[in-house]
């Protein structure tokens, strides 16, 4: 919206089914004002193990805070209006809720049909802080919250993550995935959660799979940071060591210079061999020969909406994600005892041939022996 006063709003929704998620994203570049949020929570009920949803929304809370410290996240059992007078679908009246609602103000695509959303949650935002957000869980789905075990917290923690800033993740093991199965085990954040929450509310260094410092081809200095890692256990773990037996998942993450936020460009891996011979990812999600190092083919659009934003750099098949992509050259028992180094950067279109990157590469090697 470019309508001056105006805020800017993002609707995040919790699916049991949903389209193409990232991993991490962060939506905005504004943290909370003052990097807190108070929440008028009216839910009534109870969970399976007796705590009542209101005191189930607190725990929630505090697994967020005990990860970053850097945030006070709080709730009152009240009940206030969710939906402002702006028209069907609006919540910016100035009130953080959380509520149980069989539609979204008027608007209930996203709670019925083949699509079902478990809860939705609505963040108003402008330049420089989080100001509003709603959730609101879906009332056609309490059955299950009050019979699943763990179900209404996994979905409460996932959703207040949202109004933190957070999008969606394909890192399977996160709590921002965009797909949560029923009935799972209660919720702890995942490196890839907590990476997110780095970058948001603490510091970059406290993500373990930060790729080195920000650089530019340019020599100019940039605040881009830029985090991944191989996994292939869902992304609980990352680490540099594999078999070729292993079915692994090559996870990226670019996080955009602030000046660079709204602005048009393309995201780039170049990957090495031990030899030096250098190979690009392209738009199709293969690796090709990288004929000209100053002129680095797109690996995919840099999202203008986005200030966060991941590839899947290379591995298996994600049902919501590109084709599963292949090994660098032959398959993958023909790279035992070497190490590929991957390197992620991204570019601006008003700026061409200069490639923001980040210091350190992502290591994979196949040992021998």
């Amino acid at each position: 919206m470019n309508l001056p006063g105006a805020l800017p709003t993002l609707l995040l929704a919790c699916c049991l089914i949903c389209g193409q998620a990232q991993a991490f994203e962060l939506s905005f570049p504004a943290p909370l004002r003052n990097n807190s949020h108070t929440y008028y929570a009216h839910l009534p009920g109870t969970q399976p193990d007796g705590l009542s949803f209101f005191e189930g929304f607190i725990r929630s809370l505090t697994v967020w805070m005990d990860a970053s410290g850097n945030i006070r996240l709080s709730a009152i059992d009240e009940e206030r209006e969710v939906c402002s007078d702006a028209g069907q679908g609006s919540t910016q009246n100035g009130v953080n809720t959380a509520s149980f609602a069989d539609d979204l103000c008027g608007d209930n695509s996203y709670f019925s049909g083949s699509t079902i959303a478990e809860a939705l949650t609505q963040t108003s935002w402008n330049p420089s802080a989080i100001i509003e957000s709603d959730i609101v869980f879906n009332g056609n789905r309490k059955r299950q919250f009050e019979s699943l075990d763990h179900h209404f917290h996994h979905v409460a923690v996932h959703e207040i993550g949202h109004t933190l800033g957070l999008g969606h993740s394909a890192v399977r093991a996160s709590i921002m995935v965009a797909r949560l199965s029923q009935g799972r085990r209660d919720p702890v954040l995942s490196i890839d959660d907590l990476c997110a929450l780095a970058m948001r509310y603490g510091s970059p260094e406290d993500c373990p799979i930060l790729l080195g410092e920000g650089l530019s081809t340019s020599g100019l200095p940039t605040d881009a940071e830029f985090v991944g890692g191989a996994t292939d256990d869902s992304g609980w773990t990352f680490r540099e060591r594999f078999a070729p037996s292993d079915r692994i998942t090559i996870y990226g993450t670019v996080v955009k210079d602030r000046t660079h936020a709204f602005r048009r460009g393309d995201l780039h891996v170049v990957a090495s061999t031990e030899d030096g011979v250098l190979f690009a990812r392209h738009a199709d999600g293969n690796f090709h020969p990288l004929e000209d190092p100053e002129n680095i083919p797109s690996a995919g659009e840099l999202d203008v909406d986005l200030y966060a934003q991941d590839l899947v750099i290379m591995g298996t098949r994600h049902p919501d994600r590109e084709p599963s992509v292949g090994p660098l050259i032959g398959t993958v028992y023909q790279l035992v005892g070497q190490t590929i180094y991957f390197y992620l950067a991204y570019s601006l279109k008003d700026r061409p041939g200069e490639y923001y990157y980040g210091s350190e590469p992502i290591r994979v090697s196949w040992p021998s022996g």
